[in-house]
């Protein structure tokens, strides 16, 4: 099927997947008609004659490949003349609409959905799909990973899709068996400030307080702000609280991980840790983190000190 004749509305939030589907399209376009000329713009310049301008051809080249960015902004003059071209493009026009989501500019793309117009949704993730886009990176740099590796790698890089697709594709490349595990993520990501603290949070779930002091330690030794520590405790806890008022339902893992909004890897490490923990102790956790917090955002003349007694504070709470 050509990609001339055609218009494709990219619709969604999520910024990295729909720059992705927009240099797809453009790249297949050019493929085709490689003398095509290539007009880019935002919507907001459409006024007057732009849009006549932006998708007919030039004295150079018939074929053109129209790129319209946040639809969303489109003059309301213009709206009716986007959708009538956008419903029927000549022969050597390929149209690439590109909305950002949300209430903006929806009358105009109600019409487009309703002039049935080629919609491409590029939704934001949720966190307990992350490890899934990194599995669906991996297969596209033609490598494997394992679901717990893949919750590794979040955990490490964070929830920005571009940079977790960087990583997976600087990992591959470097990768020698053709397959991206938990040790290589973790000598590849061990000096990240996030990470570090990540790892005293988890230690300190594990009620391991010699491990636990050792990374809080060794964070703070390689540059990890204070905050980062007490973001990371905060966050494990409330997890952990919500693990355990959901503990009585008969969901799956992945069920029960889509419900309260958690990583479906990250579930493990609550059914193994949450032994130690009941909501009480979870409770007064939350309660020195958010005190913690407070001293190293200033109420404290030492942070690293006010760390310590934090993590040993809420080792003390655990179960034995």
């Amino acid at each position: 099927m050509s990609s001339f004749g055609s218009t494709l509305l990219v619709t969604g939030p999520e910024a990295f997947l729909a720059q992705r589907a927009v240099a797809r399209t453009r790249a297949a376009a050019l493929k085709e008609r490689p003398e095509a000329d290539v007009n880019e713009i935002t919507a907001a310049e459409l006024e007057d004659t732009m849009l006549s301008e932006v998708v007919g051809g030039s004295l150079f080249s018939s074929d053109i490949v129209a790129v319209i960015d946040d639809v969303g902004a489109c003059p309301p003059g213009v709206v009716d003349q986007l959708v009538a071209v956008a419903k029927n493009p000549g022969d050597e026009l390929c149209l690439i609409l590109v909305h950002h989501g949300g209430n903006k500019g929806k009358g105009l793309i109600d019409k487009l959905k309703k002039a049935k117009v080629p919609t491409e949704p590029v939704a934001a993730f949720k966190a307990w799909e992350l490890p899934k886009f990194v599995a669906e990176e991996a297969k596209r740099n033609k490598i494997r990973i394992s679901q717990d590796a893949a919750g590794e790698l979040v955990s490490a890089v964070g929830n920005d899709l571009r940079a977790l697709a960087s990583a997976v594709a600087q990992l591959a490349s470097d990768s020698d068996g053709g397959e991206i595990d938990a040790g290589l993520i973790k000598r590849y990501f061990a000096g990240r400030a996030e990470v570090t603290s990540f790892a005293v949070a988890d230690a300190v779930l594990a009620g391991n307080a010699n491990v636990a002091m050792e990374r809080l330690r060794w964070a703070l030794s390689t540059g990890a702000a204070p905050v980062l520590v007490t973001s990371a405790m905060a966050g494990a806890f409330r997890g952990m609280g919500k693990y355990i008022d959901a503990q009585g339902s008969r969901m799956n893992s992945n069920d029960l991980a889509r419900q309260l909004g958690l990583p479906p890897w990250k579930m493990k490490d609550y059914a193994r840790t949450s032994r130690l923990w009941g909501p009480g102790s979870v409770a007064g956790a939350i309660q020195l983190i958010a005190v913690g917090d407070a001293e190293v955002k200033g109420a404290a003349t030492d942070p690293a000190f006010a760390l310590e007694r934090m993590v040993l504070g809420v080792l003390a709470l655990a179960r034995p």
